[in-house]
């Protein structure tokens, strides 16, 4: 495998937000024995992302290696996979439309997937940043927007089922080519164009982690995270909470192979769509009914709400998988 850093960008109508992603790569401080492309991943745009990203380049050629590439099935997972298989070098930053990476994100990333050859995947921290005031409630919940430290411990993080988030996270393409060969495919699509769903990025993590690869957390890895004021209500927040309820659906069989609880709903391999529905109706009538009619009225920073969502996005899920 060619040792470099390939610069993944997945794009789904990203024509506001590329322009500043684009520019910010303009600040990269690489070593000239540090070999590194970047590629865009069009996930079947209806504006003009192609066009704004192939002005940029044919603006600045001779800065950097460059491609654009179209992938018409809509999912930020296709869309990486994508950029996995078209990746010229072995390690591979997933830079999403609005991270704005640090200088020394490509070096740093070389130069500590080089020291750890055993690992897999690899993240660092967040900074968000917005046009607009944060809300009261935001520090308290930032991981849920991929904001802030990912683990209180440097190094390895393998056993920690919270996984990496897929902004800013840097992986080897050996291993993630070694999981293709065996018949890895992921069960999770991630967001598209009409849902908040999630999780694509923690399911590669434990794929990873079966095979036999490590994780770890890198503090020196530091980006910008922009969240448009679109993104900082409540309302999606609540929307958020209930994909990422939905994603441990799909989760539940890796984590049933690690040999742990899932959400500690005491998930078995014999457990039926049926008992597990009744233990999440069970959980939800912990809240109150009367909290659960007024959930759309609810006070903003309330984590009991948050709590709930998740569950009824586990339940919702769980019965259309039976439904199916």
């Amino acid at each position: 495998m060619t040792k470099g850093v390939s610069i993944v960008i997945c794009c789904y109508n990203s024509a506001k937000l590329l322009p500043e992603t684009l520019g910010n790569l303009l600040s990269l401080s690489v070593p000239q024995e540090i070999p590194y492309e970047l590629l865009i991943i069009d996930n079947n745009s209806s504006d003009n992302t192609a066009e704004i990203a192939g002005k940029f380049f044919r603006d600045h050629s001779a800065i950097m290696s460059f491609r654009i590439l179209n992938q018409p099935v809509q999912g930020l997972s296709y869309a990486r996979k994508a950029g996995i298989e078209n990746a010229k070098y072995d390690y591979i930053i997933f830079c999403d439309d609005d991270n704005h990476l640090n200088p020394d994100y490509v070096e740093i990333s070389f130069k500590k997937m080089e020291e750890n050859k055993k690992a897999g995947a690899m993240g660092g921290v967040s900074e968000a940043i917005s046009n607009v005031p944060f809300p009261e409630w935001f520090e308290k919940f930032q991981r849920n927007y991929s904001a802030g430290k990912q683990s209180e411990i440097p190094g390895d993080i393998t056993s920690d089922l919270n996984g990496l988030w897929g902004a800013g996270m840097v992986v080897r393409k050996s291993a993630i080519e070694e999981l293709y060969k065996k018949g890895y495919n992921s069960i999770l699509t991630d967001r598209t164009k009409r849902t908040l769903s999630s999780g694509g990025d923690i399911e590669l993590c434990y794929a990873l982690r079966l095979a036999g690869w490590k994780i770890f957390y890198e503090p020196s890895l530091k980006l910008r995270h922009f969240i448009p004021a679109s993104r900082l209500s409540w309302n999606y927040l609540r929307k958020l909470n209930r994909g990422f309820g939905a994603q441990k659906v799909g989760l539940d069989p890796y984590v049933m192979a690690f040999g742990s609880a899932s959400e500690n709903l005491n998930a078995g391999r014999s457990d039926t769509w049926l008992s597990q529905a009744f233990r999440l109706f069970k959980k939800i009538r912990k809240h109150g009914i009367r909290k659960l009619m007024n959930i759309n009225n609810s006070e903003e920073g309330d984590p009991k709400i948050l709590s709930m969502e998740k569950t009824l996005g586990r339940l919702k899920e769980i019965l259309k998988i039976r439904g199916e």
